[in-house]
């Protein structure tokens, strides 16, 4: 078993408590969702004689992840601090470099909470994707089609959830 390294937390420094994106790469993706049984689901209920409407908005199945970086600007939840929130994005160009190209293939993790395991240093990001139906494979590993290893992310803090959680914490 590989050993991790902890993730390096850009907001103890006195520039990164400021920095609202930065760059990094996945460590480890764990899916949370049954994804097999969110598909199956919108199978049946494609089939159940739902109206145009009701199946134009079952047309997304949410995926529940949980993301590992090597480096993060989002707070952890901890010592009565309420936690970061804000998107993770994958857009890479042949390089491997992130791609702000809008038009490329890419998956987005809206971020809910953040946590730290102390002993291991390690920032867990939890939060959801939500896939069109027709871009979902049938059977894969999603771990790797979604946020493998080594991939480039962007993280991007939501600015007015960090603007209210500094002006309530009273040691900023």
């Amino acid at each position: 078993m590989t050993s991790i390294e902890g993730t390096k937390l850009i907001h103890l420094t006195h520039d990164g408590n400021f920095q609202l994106e930065t760059d990094a790469k996945v460590l480890a993706c764990r899916i949370i969702t049954d994804v097999e049984d969110q598909q199956q689901q919108h199978n049946d209920n494609e089939n159940d004689g739902q109206s145009q409407q009701q199946q134009e908005q079952k047309q997304t199945i949410e995926i529940q992840v949980e993301l590992q970086l090597d480096v993060t600007t989002m707070h952890p939840q901890g010592g009565g601090q309420p936690t970061d929130t804000g998107i993770i994005t994958t857009r890479m160009d042949d390089d491997g470099k992130i791609d702000d190209d809008e038009g490329s293939d890419s998956y987005s993790a809206v971020i809910h909470k953040v946590t730290i395991d102390r002993s291991t240093g390690i920032v867990t990001h939890a939060g959801t994707i939500t896939i069109p139906t027709n871009r979902m494979p049938r059977e894969c590993n999603y771990e790797e089609l979604f946020f493998p290893p080594n991939t480039p992310v962007k993280v991007t803090v939501d600015p007015t959830n960090r603007q209210l959680l500094s002006e309530c914490h009273t040691a900023g």
